[in-house]
């Protein structure tokens, strides 16, 4: 039988209610209060936590499109507060109108933020594809109705544009500009080596102290710089840069430098007037990572976009500096995303401590590499997968996709590229069919990279013609292959641990196969893509037996033979080097010439001079 409502009894149903539903915000102060007080002078773990919060919870600060996961934990309490609520009602005496206020205004209030819940996880994913597709420009060769089957599913329903920026705009709830213009030529200046060959040549003798390594995502490319690839060397070929970054209590040191094709690197070192007394890889007062947390606590970064150049001509008195392409955590419907903020520059001081500014534009030629970060650029190739819509999208697979042929593996894409027709720095990327066992090139990515402002560069999609035959990455490394056997009847092997690996696009049509042996570039090879120009080798180490790969049966790169095991360039003596010099061929000739120089430096450095 139902009896009238306790004083005592409306307190304790107040105070469930009150643990129903501040448990959460309690716990989460109390994390907060952990990190900050418990760890304070760690940055990052302030800055951490403050942008989860926002990521996970309140977008814009508060609760107006909010996200899914803070109108999950609302419905479960207004859930839990209706069960409380009704055990009260039905056991006490309470006015009939009362009780259906109670029950109909929490009813209410549940089915709203379960709706709140639906619309804000709905299009969540969706929504993140919308921001970064804005920014993209679909390009086809040719009108709408006559457009690559790669891009026909966008097409095929799109509508007219504004003839300027966007020649058709799709018809999915989802920014969509197509442009109706071939790839032009940008004639992307070569690489001479590899990412892989980079890595080691770098990692090689770099670091003088203990504690002191080679930070391996820093590795980077700075494209037509000088001797330093600082902004005031004069203009040459490009050089691969990286970090020397400290560990523990040991700071970093400096910035490696290889030109590509020599054995030894050079670097800047953190001394003097340009000491630096903090490191990524260091703890406590030495984490430079804490100490950007702190000072910028709204820029978040990823280890791929760091990068270092030594700033004048010569190493020994060139300042070491090391850029960070930079990124902000903004509000985006119901969720957060990463928009490019311009770089971090870094530099040391008499006193140790890091000079770092924060320049939120950067224009072309301001400083020698990328940047825009990389990791932007992935989420804007990931994005056009969206352009035609969830359902073309998950029916149709539309979109492209980084190649996985093995040569290419490692190093699918962003390459960073200059171009000799503009002189401007691009992200280069080769794209396959989404959702597709075919390694042809049906698409290129190309984004500049030597600028960045508060927001999104334009990512150009050029989309190949299905008229010309598409290039396919692992018929260009058969054909590679096969080329270099033909040459020094050597066979080489593919993939990450084999010899040939890494094929870049470069000039109009044309890709570069480096040839790897002990981490090392030994020669590339040049082919273009529709086979119709005589493939071009290349060897890069004349000091190697005749200038010439050695042979690879093992997916490991294996190592060179000594000279006298050399391979002979031509298969007989009658029509080789031993022969008449009329009766070779060009490429014939140019091995001897390269097996008699190598031959006579050996035996020149084996001369005593004492």
């Amino acid at each position: 039988m139902a009896r009238a409502v306790r004083r005592a009894e409306l307190w304790r149903t107040a105070g469930v209610l009150a643990l129903w539903w501040l448990w959460l915000p309690v716990g989460a102060l109390l994390v907060w209060l952990v990190k900050h007080f418990l760890f304070g002078g760690f940055g990052q773990q302030d800055q951490s936590y403050l942008l989860f919060l926002q990521s996970q919870l309140f977008p814009h600060g508060g609760p107006v499109q909010a996200t899914v996961l803070f109108w999950i934990w609302v419905s479960i309490g207004l859930l839990g507060s209706l069960l409380i609520l009704l055990n009260l009602l039905l056991d006490t005496e309470v006015r009939r109108w009362h009780r259906h206020l109670v029950v109909w205004t929490t009813t209410a209030a549940l089915l709203a933020s379960i709706g709140c819940t639906v619309t804000a996880f709905w299009d969540n994913d969706k929504d993140e594809g919308r921001y970064y597709s804005s920014a993209t420009v679909l390009d086809i060769p040719a009108a709408a109705g006559d457009a690559p089957a790669s891009a026909r599913p966008l097409t095929k329903d799109a509508r007219k544009g504004d003839g300027k920026r966007c020649d058709y705009l799709g018809a999915a709830d989802v920014p969509a500009c197509v442009k109706v213009e071939p790839m032009p030529d940008f004639g992307f200046e070569p690489r001479t080596a590899s990412y892989a060959a980079a890595s080691t040549a770098l990692r090689t003798g770099s670091g003088l102290a203990s504690g002191v390594s080679l930070m391996g995502h820093s590795v980077h490319y700075l494209p037509g710089t000088g001797t330093g690839g600082g902004s005031n060397a004069a203009t040459g070929h490009g050089v691969w840069t990286a970090l020397l970054d400290g560990s523990g209590s040991q700071p970093a040191e400096g910035v490696a430098v290889w030109d590509g094709t020599s054995n030894t690197n050079g670097a800047c070192e953190f001394k003097g007037d340009h000491a630096f007394d903090r490191a990524f890889g260091g703890n406590r007062a030495n984490s430079l990572r804490n100490l950007l947390a702190e000072r910028f606590p709204r820029l978040v970064y990823q280890d791929q976009d760091i990068w270092g150049y030594c700033d004048g001509p010569d190493l020994a008195t060139a300042r070491p500096t090391v850029v960070i392409a930079v990124t902000r955590q903004i509000a985006w419907q119901h969720r957060t995303v990463l928009r490019p903020d311009g770089v971090l520059v870094l530099t040391g001081s008499p006193s140790g401590r890091p000079e770092i500014v924060h320049r939120s534009t950067v224009r072309p030629g301001e400083l020698p590499g990328t940047v825009y970060p990389g990791s932007i650029v992935k989420e804007q190739i990931s994005a056009v997968q969206w352009l035609a819509g969830r359902g073309v999208k998950n029916r149709d697979g539309f979109g492209f996709a980084h190649t996985s042929t093995d040569t290419n593996a490692t190093n699918p894409g962003e390459y960073l590229l200059r171009s000799a027709t503009d002189g401007h720095f691009y992200y280069v990327t080769p794209l396959v069919p989404r959702n597709s066992s075919s390694e042809a090139i049906v698409a290129f990515a190309v984004l500049r990279a030597d600028e960045v402002g508060a927001g999104l560069n334009d990512l150009h999609v050029y989309v190949q013609s299905d008229t010309s035959k598409p290039t396919n990455l692992t018929e260009l490394s058969s054909r590679m292959v096969a080329w270099i056997a033909q040459q020094t009847s050597v066979t080489v092997t593919t993939g990450a641990g084999g010899e040939l690996q890494e094929i870049i696009p470069f000039g109009q049509g044309m890709w570069r196969g480096f040839v790897d042996i002990n981490g090392q570039t030994q020669d590339y090879i040049d082919v273009s893509g529709d086979g119709r120009t005589t493939p071009n080798l290349v060897y890069l180490k004349p000091s190697s037996p005749s200038g010439q790969p050695s042979p690879g049966s093992t997916p490991a790169p294996s190592p060179a033979p000594p000279a006298t095991a050399a391979p002979s360039p031509v298969p007989s003596s009658t029509t080789g080097c031993g022969g008449d010099p009329a009766a070779l061929s060009t490429a014939q000739l140019a091995s001897c010439v390269s097996s008699l120089s190598s031959a006579l430096a050996s035996r020149l450095q084996a001369t005593p001079t004492g």
